[in-house]
């Protein structure tokens, strides 16, 4: 058809924006919406890493999804149950894994993903690993304010072993 117009799903870099906008957004609101939202910044993070299975960052940032709904308290857990029929869930091994893929696709992007993944090991008592990470995380070159902070924490989780 001629003059047809193309609808074209939006790039993945939009998705993540979103998500991240959307995420930081959520400081703001209170404890039912943000459990309702989750759901959208994780939509929007997954959706980013499906359509750009080359980029690290979108499966960073599914991984510090799982990471942060794997850390949630026992009341926080119990009032979502109520809110939803099924709440938000995620391991830290389901964080562990989104980590890994991300320092698979490039390896030493981001400072503060070898750190997670060190937090993740620790969490599942594998000190081991989790000392490991963090030596290759201290080993990192600092280029951001970011990378300083991660920097700082993995130094002092480092000595904390």
């Amino acid at each position: 058809m001629r003059g047809a117009l193309t609808v074209r799903a939006p790039p993945a870099p939009i998705y993540r924006r979103y998500g991240i906008m959307l995420s930081l957004s959520l400081e703001f609101e209170g404890t039912k919406a943000q459990i309702e939202k989750s759901f959208v910044v994780k939509e929007h993070f997954e959706r980013a890493a499906a359509l750009n299975p080359g980029d690290p960052t979108s499966e960073h940032l599914v991984g510090q999804w799982c990471f942060e709904v794997a850390g949630l308290s026992w009341t926080m857990r119990k009032l979502a149950a109520a809110i939803f029929a099924s709440p938000p869930s995620a391991t830290y091994a389901d964080a562990l894994r989104h980590f890994e893929a991300a320092e698979r696709i490039q390896p030493g992007f981001y400072l503060r993903n070898r750190m997670m993944i060190a937090k993740c090991y620790a969490n599942l008592k594998d000190r081991n690993a989790a000392r490991e990470w963090l030596q290759r995380a201290v080993e990192m070159p600092v280029a951001t304010v970011d990378d300083e902070v991660a920097l700082a924490a993995a130094k002092t989780a480092l000595a904390a072993l």
